[in-house]
């Protein structure tokens, strides 16, 4: 019975992580509370995994019938409405915030503010047309493992920041996020993310894995300095930003030759 229930806790935290990581509705309760979208942590990098499937699955389908170049634009969407844009708007209040306030109060007062700027819109633009521009790049071989291992190290580099780094709100969700991550969500979402990147690209990713850590620990530096810590919104652009810097890197080093597909190759 004990074995029972702790299998249905952990079935429900992973449905819960899905529902708050993307837009699908898998359960027929209510929508999750922020205490419960907390304890679900653990799953954030599996469900990155989840998220590449259906990338993968898009990509396979489309492919049939449209050339790449129109292919890869076709993902960046997918990707951006499978989440909701949920890390891009994290992005778009960090950039206003960060970028447009003088004093720590007024950049997280700025964060707040739910209007655009056009630091948010630039930061958006980039970030689409960046992934645009690594999926464009990205050689054939290794294409199925990046759509599948990317999402999914961002995830992780997202944890890592949640448990590891201050929080620079006394209250909102991120707050809740940050009190209740630990070694624990830490350590298996870390293995999670570092078993799909090794089995799926060899030593390429350890690469892969150290870079997103590094992108966290940027992300955390800068705001450290700039607002005492980390914000919800900081989360979502951690995500962002190193989404991103894996697609230009994984292309980058694939076209040379450094990493290579290991798993499925």
């Amino acid at each position: 019975a004990v074995r029972a229930r702790d299998a249905a806790r952990s079935v429900n935290s992973f449905l819960v992580a899905v529902e708050f990581l993307t837009r699908l509705s898998v359960r027929r309760t209510p929508r999750s509370d922020l205490d419960e979208v907390a304890r679900s942590q653990i799953w954030f990098p599996a469900i990155g995994l989840l998220i590449g499937a259906v990338l993968v699955a898009i990509d396979r389908l489309a492919i049939k019938a449209l050339p790449t170049v129109s292919v890869d634009v076709l993902l960046v969407v997918a990707l951006a409405l499978i989440t909701g844009g949920l890390h891009l708007d994290g992005l778009a209040d960090a950039a206003d915030g960060l970028f447009g306030g003088y004093t720590t109060e007024r950049r997280l007062e700025i964060m707040r503010d739910v209007h655009a700027g056009s630091f948010a819109i630039i930061a958006i633009v980039s970030a689409l047309a960046l992934k645009w521009a690594g999926l464009a790049a990205l050689p054939p071989n290794v294409r199925t493992e990046t759509l599948l291992v990317v999402p999914c190290v961002a995830r992780f580099a997202m944890l890592l920041t949640v448990a590891a780094f201050p929080y620079a709100r006394v209250e909102g969700m991120g707050a809740i996020q940050h009190q209740r991550a630990g070694a624990v969500a830490v350590a298996v979402g870390g293995a999670t993310a570092a078993v799909a990147a090794v089995l799926l690209l060899g030593v390429g990713g350890v690469y892969v894995l150290a870079l997103a850590i590094g992108v966290a620990l940027g992300v955390a530096f800068v705001a450290k300095r700039m607002v005492g810590g980390m914000t919800g919104d900081l989360y979502g652009a951690t995500v962002e930003i190193s989404e991103v810097a894996l697609l230009l890197f994984i292309a980058a080093f694939a076209n040379r030759g450094w990493i290579d597909a290991w798993l499925l190759g």
